[in-house]
């Protein structure tokens, strides 16, 4: 019911916005992330002027909210190169299955979520994690819809996309448990994969619903088609069946009778 009119209300939505949309966006975010990188080759100060700062929000630096997203995955060139065209890959790959809309939507609400969450007074500090939560929420959506996309870890491991994804939500647990602020990196990860949630958990709970309803059924249909006795074959004679003698063999007589292999030989030899 939450899934059907949620995608009722992303339809409406798509008809009215759908033209305002960014195609591409993941790929758009991933290629000014590897053109920072490159920038701050030249100017490394320039990591500073975009990193997520609460205070400097509030003082003017209202760019901050946003241009956190931009900051490089990470400093080594070849792994810079690595996350830019793995990025790529997600972004095709969740944009063929939604719309670049729904995309757009998910990709935003989970930007905004994580700056909103850092406006409030005790999460200073939480500005690096804020990466880490936004790349989690991208990889977790493509790995709950293409669980056995075979991904190639570092370029040679051959791994279902699945086992990363619940790879990557216990090292998520882990900092956040080991952290030394846990509530506050709690916080933060709940806020930026709340779009998450609110995509995929109700899908969870209908399916989970639907296979329980099927294996009720299903019980109930092989509960009907059972016999009524505990065995399928009985001596009209001696009254031997295959649960007390298993080993035993039953023919059907010229009268329609089923005996046992020892009835079947007493009555062949009368002496």
């Amino acid at each position: 019911m939450i899934l059907d009119t949620g995608n009722r209300i992303l339809d409406d939505l798509e008809k009215q916005f759908g033209g305002l949309a960014l195609p591409q966006i993941l790929r758009w975010i991933a290629g000014f992330q590897a053109f920072t990188w490159a920038l701050s080759l030249f100017s490394p100060d320039l990591l500073n002027w975009i990193f997520y700062d609460r205070d400097l929000i509030l003082s003017g630096q209202v760019w901050r909210v946003f241009s956190w997203v931009l900051l490089p995955a990470a400093q080594n060139p070849l792994f810079v190169l690595i996350a830019v065209l793995f990025m790529f890959f997600i972004n095709d790959s969740l944009e063929s299955h939604w719309s670049s809309f729904r995309l757009n939507v998910y990709v935003i609400s989970s930007v905004l979520l994580l700056s909103l969450i850092g406006l409030f007074p005790f999460m200073d500090g939480i500005g690096i994690f804020m990466n880490s939560v936004f790349y989690s929420a991208a990889f977790f959506a493509f790995a709950t819809l293409f669980p056995n996309q075979i991904i190639h870890l570092f370029m040679i491991i051959p791994i279902k996309a699945k086992w990363l994804g619940w790879a990557g939500a216990a090292l998520l647990a882990a900092t956040v448990m080991t952290s030394p602020a846990p509530i506050r990196i709690a916080l933060v990860a709940v806020a930026g994969l709340l779009p998450y949630l609110i995509a995929f958990v109700p899908g969870f709970i209908s399916g989970a619903k639907e296979r329980n309803e099927n294996a009720v059924r299903r019980h109930r249909f092989e509960k009907a088609n059972q016999p009524d006795s505990p065995f399928f074959h009985e001596c009209a004679r001696c009254g031997a069946n295959d649960q007390t003698d298993p080993d035993l063999t039953f023919r059907v007589n010229a009268e329609g009778e089923e005996i046992c292999e020892n009835c079947r030989n007493a009555e062949s030899d009368p002496s």
